[in-house]
């Protein structure tokens, strides 16, 4: 079982790591090619659209994940009728996601912008069900290649199209033809899983199905929506300049938190099965888990707090040393980051996750209400400081509920 778990972790952490380098040096790339105000567009477009990833999923692949690693026979019949379903998700999230687009944005070039991305639900949709039925029969070594070939291809043919002079539009295309590609690969892995490729449509499996998965999809989308509202609200108050600029250096956080995700999604399944048969041994290791994650955590802070004028002047280039500030703010939430990635594995696999919802729901009105009143006083700093004030708010309500959960009796 140990060995098991560190082989899952081992390909999940250097998929991620790998796909992390190659997307943060694709994204330096499209910095010092687009520019600060360019950059802000390209930015504002995938924050706003990756909000609906959740969305299309709607809670599914963490159901997936619990109950095909627990039974795994269910794998065959759960890909076939959510193939359907997932469809239905992403067409529905490209609608919400466009009208809100036209809402929220200050001109017409990020309402093409984010029409254009939001394309890309489609095909990620059907990615994620093969890898999600991957990581319950603990083969992670399918989203792991899923996770990398989508970065590759993604910085291959977009750098491609920004090298020759392409427009942002026509570099979320690009993203768009990857995806797609990587659509074909997972045909491939589904047979290798055993899963026979058939579309069945299930009303009374439906219904079944976003019966338990709504929980897991209003947390996915309260968490998705908390991680990247500070620059969406940073495009909302000061526009397309200031995003660029505070995105060159939040994208830090982004491509480093998917490292203790990894070891998370790693452990799921072992601590949903002792969640029902050993609450102390699974205290143990979460306690271990978290001091592991801190550890990990710590270069990410020295590096950033430190160092972050040479970091952006290395990443990037002068344009962009207007963010140093920000970093530094940042470079403390990482601790925090990190850390917060572990509770979701007991809390999601809990009797108690309904009731941890409205905390959920709070902890995301925390972190709107300090970006409205913070980047308004302090522009990008302002939205750093809310980020690391929200940050503190969820970990102490996340460790409450685990700890609650984790006391009671099996």
């Amino acid at each position: 079982m140990k060995n098991k778990i560190f082989k899952n972790t081992l390909f999940l952490s250097c998929a991620n790591l790998g796909a992390r380098i190659i997307g943060f040096f694709y994204f330096i790339f499209l910095a010092r090619i687009l520019g600060v105000e360019k950059l802000g567009h390209y930015s504002f477009a995938t924050a706003l659209v990756y909000n609906f990833y959740p969305v299309a999923d709607f809670g599914i692949e963490r159901l997936i994940l619990r109950d095909v690693s627990r039974d795994k026979k269910k794998a065959s019949e759960y890909f076939q009728k959510i193939i359907p379903l997932r469809t239905g998700l992403a067409i529905v999230s490209i609608i919400l996601v466009s009208l809100l687009g036209v809402i929220v944005s200050k001109n017409r070039q990020d309402v093409t912008n984010i029409l254009l991305f939001s394309f890309c639900l489609v095909p990620w949709t059907f990615n994620q069900l093969v890898a999600g039925i991957g990581n319950g029969l603990e083969r992670m070594e399918v989203q792991s290649l899923a996770i990398v070939s989508m970065s590759l291809l993604t910085a291959i043919f977009g750098g491609f199209v920004a090298f020759s002079g392409g427009s942002v539009p026509q570099i979320l295309l690009a993203a768009l033809f990857s995806n797609s590609l990587v659509s074909i690969l997972m045909i491939n892995q589904s047979k290798s899983l055993g899963l026979k490729f058939a579309v069945k449509i299930d009303f009374i499996f439906i219904k079944k199905i976003l019966g338990q998965s709504w929980i897991f999809a209003l947390i996915m989308i309260m968490a998705v929506f908390y991680l990247r509202a500070s620059v969406v609200m940073v495009n909302f108050f000061k526009g397309a300049y200031y995003t660029g600029l505070y995105s060159s250096v939040f994208k830090f956080i982004e491509a480093s938190i998917l490292i203790p995700q990894s070891l998370a999604l790693a452990l799921f399944p072992q601590m949903a099965r002792l969640l029902e048969k050993d609450k102390q041994k699974l205290l143990k290791n979460y306690l271990a888990s978290l001091l592991i994650i801190l550890f990990m955590s710590m270069p990410f802070f020295v590096i950033f707090y430190f160092f972050p004028q040479m970091v952006i002047r290395v990443a990037y280039d002068e344009r962009y040393l207007g963010a140093i500030p920000s970093a530094r703010i940042l470079a403390i939430s990482f601790f925090l980051f990190f850390l917060n990635t572990l509770p979701g594995n007991v809390i999601q696999s809990s009797r108690k996750i309904k009731i941890f919802l409205p905390f959920a729901f709070l902890n995301l009105l925390a972190m709107f209400g300090f970006c409205f009143y913070l980047i308004p006083k302090y522009s990008i700093e302002g939205a750093a400081w809310a980020v690391l004030l929200a940050e503190v708010f969820g970990l102490v309500i996340n460790n409450f509920f685990v700890f609650r959960i984790l006391s009671e009796k099996n």
